[in-house]
Parts: structure tokens; C-alpha cells; sequence
């Protein structure tokens, strides 16, 4: 597949996936407020954008996909990004502890968006054949 396809194909599949999460957000906020259980909300809006990610670093895994080799885990991207984005994201949201980080980025819906992102990113970028 030529890498012009390849690039319209991966922005349709994260607009359309963007729209499908707008939508599912507001169907899962309605019924947390009606019900008054916002765990699985909150569980939600954690790792909503996470597969955005996935779909940005995917290009990068089926062009390995068809090389020979073995599949390894790069552990500095583990230590050193996934680790920390997943922190990001659990803490103190999904793991009730006190977060090493100022509560000001922490609460930044912004920041959370972006920091899903990247730990979907980094999901993928870790495996490598070798």
C-alpha cells in the first residue's frame, strides 16, 4: 500500500474515531449523572483517547509486521514514557494515592487528553523486531 493511502486511511480512521467518542462521552456522562455511578466515567474519560495513539503509531508496526525477527520490548520506552503516562493517567483518578505531580496538571483536561495520547503511542513504539 503506497504511504498516501496509508496517511488518508489512518486521518479517516481518527477523525471517525473522534466523532464516535464524542458521541460515546456524552451517552456515558448522561448515564453516570442519571444513575449517579461515575466510576466507569471516570474509567472512560482515562483511556477514551488512548487508541488515538495506537492509530498514530501503527504505520510504524505493519511496516515491522512483515520483516523477519523476533518481537522485543524496547524497556527505556517502558521505563521512561509509558511508565510515566500511565502514571499520569491513573493516578489519583483510577489509584486513589497522592499524585507526585502538582494537581494543576494533573486536572487539566487538556494535559489528560494529550498525556492518553502519548501512552497509546508508546504502547505501540515499544515493540521493535530486531
Amino acid at each position: 500500500m503506497n504511504r498516501k493511502k496509508l496517511v488518508i486511511m489512518q486521518s479517516l480512521a481518527i477523525f471517525g474515531y473522534l466523532i464516535f467518542t464524542s458521541f460515546a462521552t456524552v451517552k456515558v456522562q448522561g448515564t453516570a449523572l442519571v444513575t449517579e455511578n461515575f466510576y466507569f466515567y471516570i474509567i472512560f474519560s482515562q483511556f477514551v483517547y488512548v487508541p488515538v495513539g495506537i492509530l498514530l503509531a501503527l504505520p510504524e508496526l505493519l511496516r515491522q509486521w512483515g520483516e523477519g525477527g523476533q518481537w522485543k520490548w524496547k524497556k527505556r520506552y517502558g521505563l521512561f514514557f509509558l511508565f510515566p503516562t500511565l502514571y499520569m493517567i491513573l493516578v489519583p483518578y483510577v489509584i486513589p494515592v497522592d499524585s507526585l505531580f502538582p494537581n494543576l496538571l494533573i486536572t487539566n483536561p487538556s494535559v489528560s487528553s494529550v498525556i492518553q495520547v502519548l501512552c497509546g503511542y508508546f504502547i505501540i513504539k515499544g515493540f521493535e523486531k530486531e
